[in-house]
């Protein structure tokens, strides 16, 4: 959304894997404080709310944020539907619900950052 070009080639390279998996902040300090906390918790946890494809991602931004001229084209020829999902069921198992689950309640929040730290205009 802010055309820069490094971070859209991170995230091509991510998008080749087929999944981009998606959580909002909160969550994941949330997540950090509820297994230091939690007893049972060991190991290694995954901590996304979704998986989506950069193309989906794509569509959702252009149509939610037209002010940011957001272009699809650029991400043809990536997968459409997700090939990987991953799966936070360790962390869900061990009683952990997220809070934000969708692309617009993630994406509401990133958007109002973005514009108050002037990356992205208002």
């Amino acid at each position: 959304m802010d055309r820069d070009e490094a971070q859209l080639k991170n995230l091509k390279a991510l998008a080749a894997t087929g999944s981009i998996p998606v959580v909002h902040v909160d969550d994941v300090c949330r997540a950090e404080i509820f297994v230091a906390e939690k007893e049972s918790a060991s190991g290694r946890y995954i901590c996304s709310s979704l998986s989506t494809t950069v193309m989906a991602l794509a569509r959702f931004a252009a149509a939610k944020y037209p002010q940011y001229n957001v272009q699809t084209d650029c991400f043809e020829g990536f997968p459409e539907k997700t090939r990987v999902c991953y799966s936070s069921e360790k962390l869900t198992r061990e009683g952990f619900e997220f809070k934000r689950t969708n692309l617009d309640e993630i994406f509401g929040d990133l958007v109002e950052y973005g514009k108050a730290l002037g990356i992205l205009p208002h």
